[in-house]
């Protein structure tokens, strides 16, 4: 890295036409010295592209067909020429000075850089949480042991990453027969066994949570948690391969100490046991995996830990009503009542959104 390291943001458009923009003018307001701004638009078919239009002249852009967002991220980097990459959903918002926090700690041998990202709506205001909580500011070490005991380390979702040129590279290249239409799903999955993951705990991006995104839901969907139990162990399963790339050596068991997919195969019971894609899995087998995970860090507070597992308790023999109110407050941030995180700030377990 120069002193002055150049910035590629890359962002993969598909029928996002009411938040695109918002996204570009996020992504133009970065400061940084050299920056460039790629926007792939993935054969939408509403009106994106007239939005993407009116910033011709200062964004480079990229009509292609419909080929999927990880292709289309693939062929921003083609054209890229940044040191620092971000892929921005076209759906989320950058902070101005994030550029200028991620040169403050760079150096060489990161894989990426990771801050936080405040959760807003759909019309753009905040649900006045963070995510993640980073209690303790994790250490690229702390993050691979994590990664490669539990399957899990903290971290926020696609547009709250920057990554260095070298390692998109990398990971473009790997072979193997992992597929995901999440790019970040790829890149998340190899940072810590590639090079080191560097937090930044403030707020730098937003994550806009409107019912379409892959990775949050604005209203409970039972079916979804079959499918996210899936993907995770597929996405583990790579991370496995690109360890033994680094002659790193996981666990296949990690999964079971994992306390975020613990919940979900609990919460997956819980609504619609029929799509549970884990044979012979059982409430109480699952919980008591739960109360063993507490004994293997993995970015929770011990508090935090304690709670997730006490939650995952109570959802396991509550009558269905109940049951699903609190998977809800779990899984859906505009569900949950109101001084939900004033509560659960007081006791320790979430902590108050700081300013930026």
């Amino acid at each position: 890295m120069t002193a002055d390291p150049s910035l590629s943001i890359i962002i993969a458009n598909y029928n996002y036409a009411a938040y695109v923009g918002h996204a570009i003018e996020s992504a133009l307001a970065v400061r940084c010295g050299r920056r460039e701004v790629i926007v792939v638009d993935d054969g939408s078919t509403d009106n994106s592209l007239a939005v993407i239009g009116k910033f011709e002249g200062k964004i480079k852009i990229i009509a292609q067909p419909n080929l999927g967002q990880t292709q289309s991220y693939r062929r921003g980097f083609d054209v890229s020429s940044g040191d620092v990459i971000i892929f921005l959903d076209a759906d989320d918002i950058l902070h101005p000075d994030l550029m200028t926090e991620i040169v403050k700690v760079w150096h060489d041998g990161i894989s990426k850089i990771q801050v936080q990202v405040a959760t807003i709506n759909s019309e753009g205001k905040a649900f006045g949480g963070l995510h993640p909580q980073f209690h303790e500011i994790p250490s690229p070490q702390q993050i691979r042991k994590w990664a490669l005991e539990t399957g899990a380390y903290p971290t926020p979702a696609g547009s709250g990453n920057a990554y260095a040129r070298w390692f998109v590279s990398r990971v473009f290249q790997l072979p193997t027969s992992f597929v995901d239409r999440a790019n970040d799903s790829y890149m998340l999955a190899a940072a810590p066994f590639l090079g080191d993951v560097v937090t930044i705990a403030k707020p730098l991006a937003s994550y806009r949570i409107h019912g379409l995104n892959q990775g949050a839901q604005a209203k409970l969907d039972d079916a979804r948690f079959a499918n996210e139990i899936e993907r995770t162990r597929r996405r583990f399963a790579f991370s496995m391969e690109v360890a033994a790339v680094s002659n790193l050596r996981g666990d296949d068991g990690a999964l079971d100490r994992n306390l975020r997919f613990l919940s979900l195969r609990m919460t997956s019971l819980c609504l619609r046991p029929d799509l549970h894609p884990i044979a012979n899995d059982a409430r109480i087998s699952v919980l008591t995996k739960m109360v063993g995970a507490l004994a293997y860090p993995q970015g929770f507070s011990r508090l935090e830990g304690v709670f997730l597992v006490l939650w995952a308790g109570i959802v396991s023999v509550a009558p269905s009503a109940s049951a699903r109110k609190l998977i809800s407050w779990r899984y859906v941030p505009q569900s949950r009542p109101k001084g939900f995180f004033s509560v659960l700030s007081k006791f320790g377990v979430l902590r108050a959104r700081n300013s930026a």
